[in-house]
């Protein structure tokens, strides 16, 4: 009877899967280890550069609505408020009687168009064009200090007796056209005429309120009045600061803005940015 041989082929015991299972484990291990420090570092910068655009997004949203204030009519409350009269347009008036035809509805003669300060409604002609022709009109001083019409300002300096948050200067606008002619009513009427025959056309008030973890934008309420809501702006603010300087008659006035965003996630880490918006205070 022959004998049948039989080959075995040899693999791995448990004893030796086991021994492979260790040292794969012991080396992820130091490799996580190796890895933690860098791969963190990546994450927290990242969150970082997410906190100073944050930051950043805010302040150049504020800058750009604070450069279009109209000329001495910001001011700042207990360092979290800022407030202000933005302007849609601006332009020069005709001061003097022109040689041409009368642009105004009506106009005749000797008046030709020119900005007569001692009426309460008038017409006058813009001498040039108007980018953003104003289209909310109304009939009363009411109405734009209600910030349901558009309200024509000429020469704010905010003190007594020339601010339009007193309505020392402030008439509602009637009709405008382009290139042409503004007419307005219910003027004080204007108590001083601009040095540069200058004329601001102002649509609403505008405040940025710090308070709460967070800030909101505000308009559409009344000249002087109190806000109503408001549209958050940016939240994880954990501080701000707002300051204005007025400047003087050969300095442009200065608004200093200060955030600070922070991260719970980041251990308390925080990113603080600063701002300041050179304004034309040159009414």
């Amino acid at each position: 009877m022959s004998r049948m041989k039989v080959k075995f082929k040899r693999g791995f015991t448990l004893i030796e899967m086991i021994v492979v299972i260790l040292i794969v484990g012991i080396l992820s291990g130091v490799l996580f280890m190796v890895l933690r420090g860098p791969m963190q570092a990546f994450v927290d910068v990242e969150k970082r550069t997410r906190l100073v655009d944050i930051a950043d997004t805010a302040l150049q949203r504020m800058t750009r609505e604070i450069r279009l204030a109209l000329p001495n009519s910001i001011r700042v409350t207990g360092g979290t408020t800022v407030e202000f009269l933005r302007t849609l347009d601006g332009g020069r008036y005709r001061a003097k009687p022109g040689g041409g035809a009368a642009v105004c509805p009506g106009g005749s003669p000797p008046a030709q168009d020119r900005l007569n300060f001692a009426l309460t409604g008038d017409c006058f002609e813009v001498m040039g064009a108007l980018n953003n022709v104003p289209t909310s009109f109304g009939t009363s001083r009411a109405e734009c200090i209600a910030s349901t019409a558009d309200c024509l300002v000429i020469y704010n300096t905010g003190q007594t007796g020339a601010n339009a948050y007193n309505q020392d200067n402030i008439a509602v606008i009637t009709s405008a056209t382009t290139a042409n002619y503004i007419t307005f009513a219910d003027a004080p009427p204007f108590p001083f005429r601009s040095p540069r025959q200058r004329f601001f056309i102002v649509d609403t008030p505008v405040s940025f309120v710090c308070s709460g973890g967070e800030i909101n934008r505000f308009d559409d309420y009344p000249i002087g009045g109190s806000v109503a809501m408001g549209n958050l702006l940016v939240n994880q603010v954990s501080a701000c600061s707002f300051t204005y300087n007025a400047g003087s008659a050969t300095r442009a006035g200065l608004v200093t803005l200060s955030v600070t965003i922070s991260d719970s996630t980041l251990a308390g880490a925080s990113v603080t940015l600063l701002q300041q918006v050179h304004v034309d205070n040159q009414p």
